[in-house]
Order: C-alpha cells, then structure tokens, then sequence
C-alpha cells in the first residue's frame, strides 16, 4: 500500500486541514456577523449626525425667517399709503434675507397690491384670497409659514404670511415673502455642505410629505406619502431604520421630525455600500485563505507522510502474516526509535508467539474434529430418535433418525422451531414452561405426533436438561424411542379382552333371559285381550319387552358370530329400503331424506340383512339426533377402488371427546341406548372387509362414512 493510500495519513492530513479550516471558518463568521454591524454602526452615527446637523441649520434659518417676519409685522411703512414707499421697503426686505426670493402684498380681499421682483408684475391686482397661507394669516392674525406650494410662476416656494395690524388689531394687508426651493442657493446650500458616502443624500419634507429640498431638483415638490420613512415623520417620530426606495433599492435611513416647521428630514445611504468595506475585506480573506490553506496542507502532507512510512512498512508485514505467512519479520536495522520501534519489536515477538500456538492448536483441532464425527456416527446410527432444542424452542441437534421420520434433512431442520411439524398431539409437556419445570434427573413421558406421511405415532421420550453455570436450563436434549407398535398391540389386547368378556356375558344373559321373556309376551297378549279397557298401560308393557327382546338379540349376536348369507347388493336399492321402513317415523320428527349418488354405481358383496340393520341403526341414530327437525344427507358414489356411502345429519353433534368413544360396549350417547348397536355394526361392517368412521362438529351435525370394496368384474 503507498503512503497516500494509508487511512492513518489522510486521517492525520484531514485533521490538521480541519483545524486550518476550522480557524478560518471562525474568522469568516465573525466578519460575517460583526463587520456588517460595525459597518452598519458607523454609517449610522454618519446619517444620524446628518440629519441632526441639518435640523440644527435649518432651525437657524427659520429662526432668522421668522425674526424677519416679526419686524416686518411691526414696520410702519406697511400702514402708510405711500405706494412708492411700501415697493421700496418691500424690495429692501427682500434683498437683507439670502433666504426670501420674492415678495407680494395682499389686502384683505386677496388682491395683490404690491410685488417684488418685477416677474411678478403678472400678478398685480390677481386674487389669491384662496390661498391657505393667506386664510390661516388673515384668521390667526399671526404669521404663518406655509407647505410647499405650486406658484403660478410655475416655481415651489415656501411662503411666509405675515398679517400687518392695526392699532385694533385688525389686519390691514399681508406682506408674503416666498423661499424658491429650486432657485434659492443658500437653502439649497444647507444639503450640500454634507456628504453621505458617495450615493448618499438628503431630503426635507413638509407636513403633508411633499419634498421641499432634494439633490435631485427635479423631485422637488414630490408627493411622497407613501414613504414608509415620510410616513413616520409626518406622524412625529424620528428614528433609523431599513427601507426600500421606489425602485426597489434598500436603503438605511436616518429620519429627524422638526416640530416648529413640522417637516421632516430624511438621510438614506444603500445598503450595498454601507456593506461594500466588508464585502472588499471578505474577498481578501478568502484569497487569503485560500493561499494559507494550501500552503499548510502541503506543509501538513510532508508531515503526515514522515509518521505513515514507518506505519505502512508494519502493515505490509501485518497482512503476510494475515494471509498465513507467519515467517516475516522486521530485521533489527530498521527498527527505529520512539513508539514506532517499540510497537515493531512486539510485533515480532508477537509472530513468534503465534507460529508456537499455531501448531499447538492445530494439533487440538484434528483431535476435536475426529471426536466430533465419532460421535456424530454414534447419534446418526442409533435407532431411538434424537434431538435438542433451546429456550426459543429451535433444533440445535437432530440425528439422522429423527429427521427421516419428518421427512427432512438432518441441517435443514437446525434453526426449525419444533412447533412447525405438529409434534406433540397428546402431551401437554413440550411448551414453553417445560425448560423450567424440568429437573436436574429430567423425565419421562409417552407423546404422540404426526410423522412425513400424516402418520400418528407413539414415542417415549427422555427429556434431558442442559444447564448453564447458574443451574438454569438452557437447551433440553431429548431421545425418543418409538412405541407406536406397542400401543397398538396393547390396544389390540384390551379390545380383544373386553369383546371376549361382553361376549360371554352377552351369552349368559341372553340365554336366561330368553325364554321367560317369551312367556311374558305371551301373558301380555293374553291380558290385551281379556282387559280391553287397559289396552293403553299393555300396549307400553309390550313395546317395552320387544325394547328388550331387541337388545337380547343384540346380546345373542355378541355372543356368537351370525352366518353371513353373502350375496350381489344394489346399494342405492337397500339404503332406499331402509329410508322407506323408517319414513313414519322421519316424517313424525320433520326430517327429510336428500340423496345424491353417481348415475352408475357398481355392486358390492353383502348380507342384506346384516347391512341393513347397520344403516337402520344409523338412520334411527340420526333421526334422534334431529329433535326439530332437519335433513339427512345421503352420499353414494366411487372414491377410488371403493363404494363410499355418506349419512350425515344436521343434529347438534358430539363432543370429541364422547365420538372418540363411540362403539366401546355399553357406551352411548343416548339416555335409553346401550351402546351394544354401534358395536354390532361396527362387527357387521368389519365382517365385510369395510371401514365405518364418524365425524361430528358440534351445532353443525355428525356424518358416517363407510367404504365398501367394490366387485371385479
């Protein structure tokens, strides 16, 4: 790996280049933020001494306009009727003040009467009593400075009004002297003595926002209400605040309200040159910065690159020895000093260290891996069915008996949760609880589950616990030994048994019962004959002994196997038989018969007499079971190499654990049954190599289905 590809020296590079950038990121954001402000600070010291200044003058002025004002209000001269002398005096006032261009005298109808300079003489004798300045001098009696106005000379002037009395105070003319805003130098003066920036500049507005004063002459008489900084002053305020002229332009701007004029002052200065010192200093400090930047990062690299190369020459020999080359070493001359040197004489302490251990483990290793498949064969050859789980109920150990009784390999089924292949049918022991109630010696317990093929099987099974430091149980290993066999052979032994002691019994019982059950029936019929009026009370006794005339047969047959009279049935024919014997008894309970069968249906061998008995006994099952009423369902069609015949009902069902009950001796479901029909039928249909199951969901019904082999032909 070259020193430019190693992390180490980018890593040093990228924070010393960091730590410059850093520093001038700093410097940035401080210019960023107090450099404007200062700029912004200063320029504002400069409008608001600018307006201040000017307020001062034109205080001055208007304090010399209005001393004129009072001595012309008190000059004789006015009062006279000398014409000659009133033009006089009027032109003389006008020359002593730089600031009055022009002069007119009213009388009190408006009318002017006397004017100076002569290019007013357009004026004499028009009326200007319309005039507001003319008005408030003539109703106040005091002098009066007026807004801007819009002479007829086609100038803006400021006028000031100054009503002449007389020894009762009654105005007698008024003299106004006129300020030209454009024309007059020394008002014009008052702006220019005073420079904001280079595009800066200041203007005066009246009362009403109309500009009296600009440096632009032209804007002279401007309405500028709608000014945002005209509007405050024309409210009374003064202050500094940011704005944006009529073209769009921002500005900062100082404003100054006067309130002997009741104008306002305004010094705007753009903003792009209040910024304009930052903004040079900021691009001298990015090239600055700039040049500062890649000269420390060279100086940086330098640098780096000495601390890498000792570095990069461990990690070459670190990945030889990281591919399996363990007979690298640094050589001793080029060990240097410091912490370089030290790391590189553990590192080869360290390669010395690990060829030793290499061989030793290697040698342990082969040992483990031939234990390993030792006992790996042992698991896999032994017969019983052998497998582990963890607390998450997960294999961690099946042999290879166990996973071809799953139908799966042995690796598929590590990490498989055990839930998934249905074990554990009967045994309530294999849940979550069982880690904990296990004890140290473990248990013992027969489970039944569900093989590959859909298959019931028995097992016993040793649950084995394994625990951890702490004595808690963390895995659980389990060997099963399969007693599927065993159970049926048992169960074989108890049917068998138990048929054998119902037989003998059955026997005994019926053969005492017998006759003197023929002799009550006998003495019965005999009573029915000479008691009519009792017929009702011996027709019960005689339905009740033929009840028990039945069930001795049923014993009879128990007892001893009957002799089939195999013969060619039509089974649509004998079902049909039987619905029509018991369709009294179906119509008295409202239940209907609803068939459905294959068009053409083969024959099967049977003893009619025997299979009918057996669907009697189903169909008078059923009818029972329909209270209420309903239908029973009749099925008759080929599945496969049998004749499948279905009797389902729409009773209320039978729990399972009852159906599974279903024809053990004198077991039944009904109050008055002896359990002896369903055995007897069970017998009749085994006897014709058949197979009879029930099935039953509860408010839904039970249904019998029988599979009879069918004739070859």
């Amino acid at each position: 790996m070259k020193w430019f590809k190693s992390h180490t020296f980018w890593k040093i590079f990228t924070i010393n280049v960091l730590l410059i950038c850093t520093v001038l990121t700093l410097m940035f954001i401080v210019s960023r933020v107090m450099l404007p402000n200062i700029s912004q600070d200063q320029y504002r010291q400069v409008t608001d001494k600018t307006v201040k200044r000017m307020k001062e003058q034109i205080n001055v002025v208007i304090k010399d306009i209005w001393s004129l004002g009072d001595e012309v209000q008190q000059d004789p001269i006015f009062l006279s009727d000398d014409e000659q002398e009133i033009d006089e005096e009027l032109q003389k006032i006008v020359n002593i003040s730089p600031y009055i261009d022009s002069g007119t005298i009213f009388n009190v109808k408006g009318y002017v009467e006397h004017y100076y300079p002569n290019d007013l003489k357009n004026m004499k004798h028009v009326n200007l009593s319309k005039r507001k300045y003319f008005q408030e001098a003539l109703r106040t009696k005091k002098i009066y400075l007026s807004d801007v106005v819009s002479a007829d000379t086609k100038h803006y002037i400021v006028v000031m009004a100054i009503p002449i009395l007389d020894g009762q105070q009654n105005v007698k003319k008024v003299v106004n002297l006129a300020l030209r805003i454009e024309e007059n130098k020394s008002f014009q003066s008052i702006f220019q003595t005073f420079d904001i920036g280079e595009n800066g500049y200041t203007f005066i507005v009246d009362r009403n926002g109309r500009i009296i004063s600009h440096p632009e002459k032209q804007r002279i008489g401007e309405n500028a209400k709608k000014n945002e900084i005209v509007q405050k002053t024309m409210n009374h305020k003064s202050g500094y605040q940011r704005v944006v002229n009529t073209e769009g332009k921002y500005f900062f701007a100082s404003f100054e309200y006067i309130p002997v004029l009741d104008w306002g002052i305004v010094a705007e200065l753009p903003v792009e040159e209040i910024y304009r010192p930052y903004e040079m200093f900021e691009k001298t400090l990015w090239i600055v910065s700039g040049v500062t930047i890649l000269l420390l990062s060279f100086f940086t690299a330098l640098y780096a690159r000495q601390i890498v190369n000792p570095i990069h020459k461990l990690y070459e020999l670190a990945r030889q020895v990281a591919r399996g080359n363990f007979n690298q070493k640094i050589p001793e001359r080029e060990i240097e000093r410091g912490e370089i040197g030290i790391l590189s004489k553990q590192f080869n302490e360290m390669i010395s260290y690990i060829r030793h251990s290499k061989a030793n483990l290697q040698q342990k290793e082969n040992q483990l891996q031939e234990q390993k498949t030792f006992l790996r064969q042992v698991i896999d050859i032994n017969p019983s069915y052998i497998y582990a789980i963890n607390q998450k109920r997960e294999f961690i150990l099946v042999n290879e008996s166990f996973a071809m009784l799953l139908g799966e390999k042995s690796d598929d089924l590590i990490g498989q949760s055990i839930d998934k292949y249905q074990f554990n049918l009967q045994s309530d022991l294999l849940y979550k609880g069982e880690f904990s109630n296990c004890t140290q010696k473990g248990m013992v317990l027969e489970e039944q589950f569900k093989d590959s093929k859909g298959n019931r099987r028995w097992v016993e099974t040793a649950k084995l616990p394994i625990m951890n430091e702490k004595q808690e149980v963390i895995q659980m290993l389990c060997v099963s030994t399969d007693i599927t066999e065993r159970k049926k052979a048992e169960e074989k032994l108890r049917t068998s048994e138990k048929l054998a002691v119902v037989g003998e019994l059955a026997a005994g019982v019926a053969h005492e019962i017998k006759n003197p059950l023929t002799s009550l029936k006998g003495f019965v019929h005999l009573l029915k004959e000479q008691h009519p009026k009792d017929a009702l009370y011996i027709d019960i006794m005689e339905t009740e002994l033929e009840r028990m005339n039945g069930i001795v047969e049923e014993f009879l047959m128990l007892g001893k196997p009957q002799v089939m009279k195999v013969e060619s049935l039509n089974m649509q024919a004998l079902v049909q038989e039987v619905c029509s014997l018991l369709e009294p008894e179906a119509v008295e309970k409202e239940v209907a018969f609803i068939f459905e069968r294959d068009d053409q249906l083969p024959k099967v061998y049977g003893d009619k007499n025997q299979l009918k008995q057996v669907f009697i006994n189903i169909i008078k099952n059923s009818i029972e079971a329909m209270p209420e009423g309903g239908a029973i369902h009749i099925t008759i069609k080929v599945k496969e190499n049998h004749l499948w015949l279905q009797l389902a009902d729409e009773g209320q069902g039978i729990p399972p654990e009852r159906l599974a009950k279903i024809g053990e001796p004198f077991y039944s479901t009904k109050e008055k049954g002896t359990g002896l029909g369903l055995m007897v039928s069970y017998r009749i249909i085994k006897a014709h190599h058949a197979q009879m199951t029930f099935s039953s969901q509860l408010d839904k019904g039970t249904s019998v289905d029988i599979l009879f082999p069918i004739i070859k032909k």
